[in-house]
């Protein structure tokens, strides 16, 4: 069949041209119960007509004819096959325009009432159910695609015509129509049926990226659950954004397995921006931060802005004595804070931290070069800025580091508490190695102070807890016992 409009060929029970939209008119199923009553009315008029007959042939005593005989049984029956009188004739003629006048009256009831059935949402719907329950989709849809003809806002009807045209292989006339359903029926009570449908087909084609698209909008908690894995939703904030008298950390949450990026300078992140690990920290001043998640299929979520505003005033830094420089004497390093801090440092120059170690006594200045860097950090957690010290630690002697540590190494294998100079020890597999901590100065002499170490085979450094104190003109050798920072007790080496 041609369309009337465009002339397209039309699949075979297709109501509406794909082409051009026109609505094709086609001749209804007939119905037979309706023939059937029909027939049975024509024939009622029939035997009237000839019973009216007999009654005037009756009524004259030169009637020569039968009424079995002008009872025909066909139409053409009627037609004389010889010359007949005039008013027999005169008779058929009535009854042949009686039976053109009834069969026309039956033709437009026929008609009408096919039409009524044609134009009935009701009967087209209950017809599409029915092709439906024998599996002949594709008539089921023919009937159904009419039946919306009638009543397209019928949402329950469009939601069946969708299942139809999924069991009929027309896939994406189902997307196509349970979008419109979710766009136009807000209220409508099946939403959750057509959300599940229209995403079991975006999963089947693997089509992520409009299931995330779909979920965003998806006010449905029961899909939202279960479609997930699939959903990339904006990030959760542990801390909505504002003003803070205090130092607050920051929490970043996908509501499922992937990555949530995030920026601090207010752009919009992107796959390249820092991934969100830990915590962030805000301390005193403003900040904006942005963030997005992509989900385990690179489905990407809106980005979520937060603002916030830390109300606070870093401590003051530390004053550290003393300044940077070269030292011939031993020194103590102090740092001196308010009471409501606490002082932390590293030895190496790296930025220290809460979990540095924190300064409470004055600290013995390293021999050699060192680094110090000291910060203070309040009860909020604020921290102040870094305070760097560099110091440079010697002496004039008559026996270097070097040589002192060779006169002690002697010493100890004399003693017998080394097996060699090498440092190898009895009874272990390990050896022990010595360093020159710092110096100590009295008011005969100034002295080398070397700390003994054991190192296992595995290379891991243990203390044991030995020191000694090496004249630096004399190289006169003593056991040390440290009293404070600072300050030893030395006692002769062979005691």
């Amino acid at each position: 069949m041609k369309c009337p409009n465009c002339g397209k060929e039309l699949e075979d029970g297709k109501l509406l041209c794909e082409n051009c939209g026109e609505e094709v008119k086609i001749v209804p199923d007939f119905d037979i119960e309706l023939e059937d009553k029909l027939k049975e009315s024509i024939s009622s008029m029939l035997e009237d007509i000839a019973a009216e007959k007999l009654i005037d042939d009756s009524s004259t005593a030169e009637s020569e004819y039968d009424f079995d005989d002008d009872i025909k049984a066909e139409l053409s029956d009627y037609f004389p096959k010889e010359p007949v009188k005039i008013h027999k004739l005169i008779k058929v003629l009535v009854v042949l325009i009686a039976a053109v006048f009834v069969g026309g009256a039956v033709a437009a009831m026929i008609y009408t009432a096919n039409m009524r059935q044609y134009n009935s949402f009701d009967y087209q719907y209950e017809r599409a159910v029915e092709c439906a329950a024998s599996n002949n989709y594709s008539e089921a849809v023919s009937y159904l695609e009419r039946a919306l003809a009638i009543d397209s806002e019928d949402l329950d009807a469009r939601f069946l015509l969708a299942q139809y045209y999924d069991k009929n292989g027309q896939q994406q006339s189902t997307i196509s129509l349970l979008l419109e359903i979710l766009n136009v029926g807000t209220d409508y009570l099946k939403r959750d049926e057509v959300y599940d449908m229209l995403l079991s087909i975006y999963e089947s084609q693997a089509e992520y990226a409009k299931m995330g698209d779909i979920l965003k909008s998806c006010d449905i908690s029961r899909i939202v659950s279960k479609y997930n894995k699939y959903a990339a939703l904006k990030p959760e904030f542990n801390k909505q954004g504002g003003v803070y008298d205090e130092l607050i950390s920051i929490s970043l949450t996908g509501n499922a397995q992937g990555f949530v990026y995030y920026t601090l300078d207010g752009t919009a992140p992107t796959s390249n921006s820092m991934v969100y690990e830990t915590p962030i920290l805000l301390e005193s001043g403003e900040y904006i931060i942005r963030a997005m998640f992509v989900n385990m299929y690179g489905v990407e979520s809106e980005i979520e802005t937060q603002h916030y505003y830390i109300n606070l005033s870093a401590p003051d830094s530390p004053v550290i004595n003393p300044e940077s420089g070269s030292y011939t004497e031993p020194v103590l390093i102090e740092a001196y804070h308010d009471n409501n801090t606490k002082v932390y440092y590293t030895v190496d120059g790296s930025v220290p931290d809460k979990n540095s170690s924190r300064y409470t006594d004055p600290l013995e200045m390293p021999y050699g070069i060192s680094n110090f860097s000291f910060i203070s950090i309040d009860d909020s957690g604020l921290c102040s800025e870094v305070v760097n010290r560099t110091y440079q630690l010697g002496v004039e002697s008559n026996f270097t580091p070097e040589l002192a540590i060779q006169v002690l190494k002697n010493n100890l294998w004399a003693s017998g508490k080394l097996l060699n100079v090498e440092g190898n020890v009895p009874n272990k597999l390990g050896i022990n190695q010595y360093r020159v901590q710092t110096l100590y100065k009295t008011e005969e002499a100034v002295y080398y102070i070397v700390y003994e170490e054991y190192m296992d085979t595995l290379g891991k450094v243990h203390d044991t807890n030995n020191i000694y104190a090496i004249d630096v003109n004399t190289a006169d050798l003593y056991k040390a016992l440290k009293l404070d920072e600072g300050k030893y007790h030395l006692r002769p080496f062979g005691e």
